[in-house]
């Protein structure tokens, strides 16, 4: 799925990026769609997470 950061295109994310929704806690780069229905990823969204441990 396509991630935007103000509205630019983000082409990578840190490791630890992922969707709490996403079964496999893959990063929103690595998904083909949003588990709610959301056309992009802004980062802004509550189930994004970066966990740097």
């Amino acid at each position: 799925m396509e991630m935007k950061c103000d509205g630019v295109s983000v082409d990578i994310l840190p490791d630890c990026a992922f969707c709490r929704l996403d079964e496999k806690k893959r990063s929103p780069l690595d998904m083909d769609e949003c588990p709610i229905g959301c056309e992009e990823c802004d980062g802004d969204c509550p189930y994004y997470e970066e966990d740097w441990g």
